[in-house]
């Protein structure tokens, strides 16, 4: 496979339509029942009781552990659909994510909402790498779900260098500039 901005957009566009604006009620559900999930792990990791503690915490609770169960398998679905194990697509598709150059003004995307990017900024990035730590600690695929966090990792440096802006009110294409080759790799190597 070649990596195109194309696949990644797409890869994009049907990411979030699943777990964000199709309002799907099952994965409202399992967004439910992990609310509180980047706030136990945080608690863990100060009190020095992560991961032993903290993923017991976790498992006590079924609905959780379902939630990230569902929402783990439907993430790694969609990804291996549109990179069928393609990890060098993938991460390009995360880094292209990360400069917020991924322009798409498709239904049902909003206006203000056009560019694939992480509009929560670094917290964003942080909840996604608690929640995809979780999974691994809960056995759901952890070698595929490394892989999507190292390039989730990627993506949140690229960011935080890239400081990429979302679309504007009236829908324009905010031309968000391209990591340089030098910056981009020294980041991947990192």
């Amino acid at each position: 496979m070649v990596y195109s901005r194309q696949l990644g957009s797409n890869f994009w566009y049907e990411f979030d339509n699943f777990f964000l604006w199709d309002e799907r009620q099952d994965v409202l559900k399992a967004f439910g029942n992990i609310i509180d999930l980047d706030r136990i792990c945080k608690e863990h990791k100060i009190n020095g009781t992560y991961p032993v503690d903290f993923i017991n915490e976790v498992r006590q609770d079924e609905d959780r552990v379902n939630g990230i169960s569902f929402l783990s398998q439907k993430q790694l679905n969609i990804i291996n659909k549109n990179f069928s194990n393609d990890i060098e697509s993938e991460q390009r598709a995360f880094e292209d994510f990360g400069q917020g150059i991924l322009f798409d003004d498709r239904n049902p995307r909003p206006l203000n909402n056009r560019v694939h990017m992480m509009d929560e900024g670094q917290f964003g990035f942080y909840r996604w790498h608690t929640f995809i730590r979780t999974a691994v600690l809960l056995n759901q695929d952890p070698q595929t779900c490394h892989h999507v966090d190292r390039h989730f990792g990627l993506a949140c440096a690229i960011d935080s260098v890239q400081r990429p802006r979302q679309s504007t009110n009236d829908g324009n294409n905010p031309n968000n500039s391209e990591i340089t080759p030098e910056m981009l790799d020294k980041l991947r190597s990192s």
